[in-house]
C-alpha cells in the first residue's frame, strides 16, 4: 500500500502555497469545506482506524482532499499523540489509516497548507461567504474591521477534526486540543450525545476561547460511509442530493462556548471561520482560519 508522509508544522509557520489573484477576485477553486468523517465512530478492540478526508459543499458527500496539501495529520489520545503516515486516495476520499495501541477515545486532526491571498475588503467578504464563513463576514461588516482599507493580504488556513472510540471504555480525549489556530473542543463527551441533548463546544482561536464568534452546524445530508447513520429520509418526491440542508446558526457566549441542540441522529458537522491580525504569519497581515468538527449523534434515549 502506498505510504504518504504527512509533515507536522509549527503553529503559525505552515508551508504556504501562494495563489496569484487580482484585487477583488474570488477563487472558486477552493469554495468548499474540508472535513473528516470516519468509517465508524465506534471501532472494536484492536481495530485499525479508517478516516475519510473530503472536501465539498454537501456534507458528507464530496471529493478527496489532495494529499500534497496535507501538512499535519495526527491521532491524539488521552495520554499522547502520533502522526498519521499512511494515506491513500480511494474513490471520493483521502483515506487515513492508523492502528492505536490501546482502547480509548481518539481525536483525529488534519491541517492543510494555507494559501496566501491579496484581496480588496469586498473580496475578503466574498471569499468568506463562499468558504462557509458568512457569519464571520457579517461580524467584520458589523464591526467595520476592514473599513477604509485598500487591500488585505491574508493566509487562508483550513483545519478538520473528528472523534472516535476504540473498544469499550478507556480514557477519554474529547477535551484535547490539536493546537490549531482555530478549533472546536467539546465540553461534554460527543460519544454520549443523543437526539434531544445539547452539545456544548468551546471555540478556540490560538489556544484561547473566542467570545461571540459565529458557528454553523448541520446534520449529514445523506449517508455515504458505513459508520455515518442516515439523518432521515428526504421529503417525498426528492432525492437525498436535493433535500434541504438544515443548518443551525450559533453564536458563542462570553466564554467562547456554543450550545447546539441536537435534533437528528447521525453525523453532524460544525464549522467556523475567524479573521485575525494576531494570528498572522510573516507572509501576511491577517490570518483567516476555517475549521470543521464532525461528531455522531445517537438516536433519542
Amino acid at each position: 500500500m502506498p505510504r504518504l508522509v504527512a509533515r507536522t508544522p509549527r503553529i503559525g509557520r505552515l508551508v504556504v502555497f501562494t495563489a496569484a489573484l487580482s484585487l477583488g477576485a474570488v477563487s472558486t477553486a477552493v469554495a468548499h469545506d474540508h472535513w473528516l468523517i470516519p468509517d465508524m465512530f465506534a471501532f472494536g478492540p484492536n481495530a485499525t482506524l479508517h478516516i475519510n478526508a473530503r472536501q465539498g459543499t454537501r456534507f458528507p458527500a464530496g471529493r478527496a482532499v489532495e494529499p500534497p496539501r496535507v501538512v499535519d495529520a495526527r491521532v491524539i489520545g488521552a495520554t499522547g499523540a502520533a502522526k498519521v503516515t499512511e494515506m491513500t486516495v480511494e474513490g471520493p476520499s483521502l483515506r487515513l489509516h492508523y492502528k492505536p495501541a490501546a482502547e480509548g477515545q481518539y481525536l483525529i486532526a488534519l491541517a492543510l497548507a494555507p494559501r496566501t491571498f491579496r484581496q480588496t475588503p469586498e473580496g475578503v467578504l466574498r471569499f468568506l461567504r463562499a468558504e462557509g464563513g458568512a457569519l464571520e463576514a457579517a461580524r467584520l461588516e458589523r464591526e467595520g474591521t476592514l473599513a477604509r482599507m485598500d487591500s488585505v493580504v491574508f493566509d487562508a488556513a483550513s483545519y478538520a477534526s473528528t472523534i472516535v472510540d476504540v473498544g469499550r471504555g478507556g480514557p477519554r480525549a474529547f477535551t484535547k486540543q490539536a493546537g490549531f489556530l482555530l478549533e472546536f473542543v467539546p465540553v461534554n463527551d460527543p460519544a454520549h450525545v443523543h437526539v434531544g441533548d445539547t452539545l456544548h463546544v468551546t471555540v478556540f482561536g490560538a489556544g484561547k476561547p473566542v467570545p461571540g464568534i459565529g458557528v454553523d452546524a448541520m446534520p449529514a445530508l445523506d449517508t455515504v460511509t458505513a459508520g455515518a447513520p442516515a439523518t432521515g429520509a428526504a421529503p417525498a418526491g426528492t432525492s437525498p442530493s436535493s433535500a434541504t440542508i438544515d443548518r443551525v446558526t450559533l453564536h458563542a457566549d462570553a466564554n467562547g462556548v456554543v450550545h447546539l441542540p441536537l435534533t437528528k441522529a447521525g453525523a453532524w458537522m460544525l464549522r467556523g471561520a475567524f479573521l485575525s491580525r494576531k494570528l498572522a504569519t510573516e507572509s501576511s497581515d491577517w490570518n483567516l482560519s476555517r475549521t470543521t468538527y464532525v461528531v455522531r449523534v445517537g438516536a433519542s434515549h
